[in-house]
């Protein structure tokens, strides 16, 4: 696939040009912060040497932002694909390895006593239709990286156009906190590989489980049964986790940055979310699958309403708001009810009550 740059040549030629016009407003809110330090009473000249170690140390992040972070993007990218082996789009080849482990450390595919499952080698059959699943998942998700790699691209060029103002507003007292602000955002950024690193963790553990033969083969069912179900539990855990951690990751490591998140409790909120709203939208699709809509239209709605969940969710956890759509609703469901059976007041032309105790008479006469 191609890249940012090869898809939008000359995004970061405008880019550098609106830099070049606005880099005189850093230069002024340089010079405005070391006036202002001068002035605000005696100082030592150890405080002026910081004062002037600050205002280069500020100009130098203006001059070589866009190369320091080129730098450390394509060495978090590099980490994350070649030292922690986390690539979403790689789960369909992590599913083949780890079945190929699992089949020579139990001895094949015998899981006990034969059955017509392993007579009709029902169990290879199975395992080519997770297969072909796990390919269509990778697929998707290799599609999302995509172009969440086209929209980091977009959000750092944007913010090296726009650095000569709030790399200004770091030397104003006043404003620094904005300028802190604007850079602890752009490192997270440039972190979003990381997120998807955090959620590979979880997505070995699952591929584990589902190729772990012993996982449920004790009990009353049979040995080919309980590894079918092992594999459709953890392929719809890992369907949800998947789809729902790739998009949400990179914006769930920006927060965790910029304001010291938990990733791994946004993350397990987000796809908790994802997978109800799925299921949800799941149950709509299949009855309008069922009243003529088809297939498409089924999966559409399932996978459509994953994903706006999903989006709503990690939207959710990078602005710090505690609304949650199903709680709303419970909540309104709740306040309603309560609305209906609190009593009714006086009118303010009946103060006595007389009416209102007639109409409440009469009402109940006619139930």
């Amino acid at each position: 696939m191609n890249n940012f740059d090869t898809l939008f040549p000359n995004f970061l030629n405008q880019c550098t040009e609106m830099n070049r016009v606005l880099a005189p407003i850093a230069f002024v809110l340089l010079a405005i912060g070391i006036v202002s330090s001068t002035v605000t009473g005696h100082r030592s000249p150890s405080a002026y040497l910081r004062t002037i170690g600050r205002t280069f140390a500020f100009a130098a992040v203006l001059a070589y932002l866009p190369t320091w972070g080129n730098e450390v993007a394509a060495v978090v990218d590099t980490t994350v694909r070649e030292t922690l082996h986390a690539d979403p789009a790689r789960v369909y080849d992590q599913y083949q390895k780890a079945l190929t482990v699992s089949k020579g450390t139990t001895g094949g595919s015998d899981l006990g006593s034969k059955s017509w499952w392993d007579m009709l080698n029902g169990q290879a059959l199975f395992e080519a239709g997770i297969s072909i699943i796990m390919y269509a998942l990778g697929f998707l998700a290799s599609v999302i990286v995509f172009y969440a790699y086209l929209v980091q691209k977009f959000i750092l060029y944007v913010g090296f156009a726009l650095a000569p103002i709030f790399i200004g507003f770091l030397a104003v007292r006043t404003l620094h906190s904005i300028g802190v602000s604007f850079l602890l955002g752009y490192a997270g950024v440039l972190c979003w590989p990381i997120g998807w690193g955090a959620a590979s963790l979880l997505t070995s553990g699952l591929i584990g489980f589902m190729t772990d033969q012993s996982f449920l083969a004790t009990g009353e069912l049979t040995a080919g049964a309980a590894y079918g179900l092992q594999n459709l539990l953890g392929l719809a855990a890992l369907a949800i986790w998947l789809i729902a951690s790739t998009i949400a990751a990179p914006i769930i490591i920006q927060k965790a940055i910029a304001t010291g998140t938990q990733v791994g409790q946004a993350l397990a909120g987000t796809v908790l979310t994802a997978g109800v709203a799925g299921a949800t939208a799941g149950v709509g699709a299949a009855a309008a699958f069922g009243s003529g809509g088809g297939m498409g239209g089924f999966a559409a709605g399932a996978v459509g309403g994953a994903a706006a969940a999903t989006l709503g969710a990690a939207e959710a956890s990078t602005s710090g708001s505690s609304y949650s759509p199903l709680g709303n609703l419970v909540g309104s469901m709740g306040s309603n009810r309560s609305a209906s059976r609190r009593p009714r007041r006086p009118k303010k032309d009946d103060p006595s009550g007389d009416a209102l105790v007639r109409e409440l008479l009469l009402q109940h006469s006619r139930n």
